[in-house]
């Protein structure tokens, strides 16, 4: 049978460790599932899953590992920014543009928090 005849060369390639081009492979990969799936309608009909019951799912992966050079390379641009501040024109602080002061709660000229007012301490 030519798909057990794929599935067994590739099977033989890879445990052999030979050099394999792509097409070899992809050959290899589509007699395979190919197999898979008339051997999943011989044992029973389609299911929920469909023709996705029984499949291998076959990811990507990277062909080297990066080195610790080049990912600090390309970690060495995140950096932490500084805030830009601007003084508050009510009282002067320090604060984030565009935002309302946390001081005062003054935007652009208008109270917009009302603050409460700090209560004396009482003697006793």
């Amino acid at each position: 049978m030519k798909i057990m005849n794929g599935y067994s060369r590739l099977k033989r390639l890879i445990s052999n460790g030979v050099n394999m081009n792509k097409r070899t492979i992809v050959t290899g990969i589509l007699l395979l599932v190919v197999g898979i799936i008339i051997y999943s309608f011989k044992e029973k009909p389609l299911g929920k899953m469909g023709l996705l019951e029984g499949m291998v799912i076959i990811l990507q992966l990277p062909k080297r590992r990066h080195s610790k050079s080049r990912r600090d390379k390309r970690r060495a641009q995140w950096k932490a920014k500084s805030p830009n501040l601007s003084r508050c024109p009510q009282c002067g602080v320090p604060k984030l543009p565009h935002r309302v002061c946390p001081e005062c709660g003054y935007y652009e000229g208008r109270e917009i928090i009302p603050l409460k007012k700090k209560k004396e301490k009482q003697k006793k």
